[in-house]
């Protein structure tokens, strides 16, 4: 049997879901990014630098600063120009309210998987602390980036402008703020999280053997990925059938295989989080919110508000790569520079690309009812 579901829903992207049944239980899962081509690496070709950060914030509306980080740190590696340190502060300032904003959208757009009827009170209660925590998330890209949706303080070079003190008191008070409500999210999300997995009877629901892939907690780090393994292949070529022909995203792979990102890649990377279920997704990014409300509180007692935010650039021939721990995972930009200072060649493999393939091999081997969960638990 052949189960078609498309679009699938309550996630940020466009997809559809094509499931190999026998019984109840899929053999062969097909997750197909179906977004249409909208050419922003044959766009930038021939810009100017500068223009770069600008078009890629277009990407996404919910996780733009994170394209807009990545390019920058792109660029300013095929220059190598160094962001002096509070610019770098800042920086992953922005891309954690970023963060702080998505994470809780997620949250949002699981609820109805896990909250059963009789209980629209609870569901009220949590919809309400997580729009308080996105507007929180939102503010502090609005005060540091300049912007909450395109922050046009991201620059190559750093960070266009320093905070004040006001800001940032305004920013600490928020943060307080939040971590109460991410406790009280966590202690109201996560149980009906576990109770599913109970009731579903399948405590490894939507385990695969695929490889867990991260380079920061909160950052990025382009020295944690191993280039020479890293490779991008044709959706006709990975697929080997029609399959193929219904999208134009490239299929990433690293030493040979597709690799998880995101939340819970980097809690096992860097942390203790041990993996069973898929929906332990759910659990790594609720968790993730209080990393990012403590890494924002040091970053406050660290930057200095008097210090320089932004390096001068100076134009040359180079090839660099940029990479941000979006909320979704590892976002990857490649630059390739002139010395009049155009991009000659650009290239983005965005952080949900990742996980497309790993999708698929989570859904296999369970019972076909439980997919599109399985699929949200990955935020694409």
């Amino acid at each position: 049997m052949r189960i078609e579901l498309s679009p699938t829903t309550r996630h940020e992207g466009h997809s559809k879901l094509i499931l190999e049944v026998e019984g109840e239980i899929v053999k062969r899962a097909y997750y197909i990014n179906t977004t249409p081509v909208r050419g922003f690496e044959s766009m930038l070709r021939g810009k100017p630098i500068e223009f770069a950060p600008i078009a890629v914030m277009r990407i996404c509306g919910i996780c733009q600063a994170t394209h807009g980080i990545a390019s920058c740190e792109a660029i300013e590696n095929a220059l190598n120009c160094e962001v002096p340190k509070d610019g770098l502060l800042l920086r992953e300032l922005i891309g954690l309210g970023n963060r702080m904003h998505s994470h809780p959208l997620h949250h949002l757009l699981t609820l109805d998987d896990f909250i059963k009827e009789g209980e629209e009170e609870l569901k009220i209660e949590l919809i309400k602390i997580i729009q308080k925590m996105r507007k929180i998330g939102q503010m502090i890209v609005d005060i540091v980036g300049g912007e909450g949706i395109h922050p046009p303080n991201l620059v190559v070079g750093g960070v266009r402008n320093n905070i004040t003190e006001r800001a940032k008191a305004k920013i600490y008070y928020g943060l307080r703020e939040y971590e109460k409500l991410a406790y009280e999210l966590y202690e109201k999300y996560v149980p009906l999280v576990e109770r599913f997995l109970e009731e579903s009877g399948i405590p490894n629901l939507g385990m695969h053997n695929c490889p867990f892939l991260a380079t920061s907690p909160t950052y990025g780090d382009r020295e944690k990925i191993d280039w020479d393994q890293f490779i991008e292949i044709p959706p006709q070529r990975y697929y080997g059938n029609e399959i193929g022909l219904e999208t134009s995203v490239m299929i990433p792979l690293y030493n040979g295989s597709p690799v998880e990102v995101g939340p819970r890649a980097r809690m096992i990377t860097f942390g203790k989080f041990k993996p069973k279920s898929a929906l332990d997704i759910n659990i790594a990014r609720a968790k993730e919110n209080f990393g990012a409300v403590y890494r924002a509180y040091e970053i406050l007692d660290e930057v200095n508000i008097n210090g320089k935010t932004r390096a001068e650039i100076e134009y040359k021939e180079g090839f660099g790569i940029g990479i941000h721990e979006a909320p979704r995972g590892t976002n990857v930009h490649m630059a390739e520079t002139t010395k009049d200072g155009k991009i000659k060649r650009y290239s983005i493999t965005a952080a949900s690309t990742w996980n497309f393939p790993v999708v698929e091999k989570a859904i296999e081997g369970y019972p076909h009812q439980y997919a599109e969960v399985i699929m949200r638990a990955y935020d694409i």
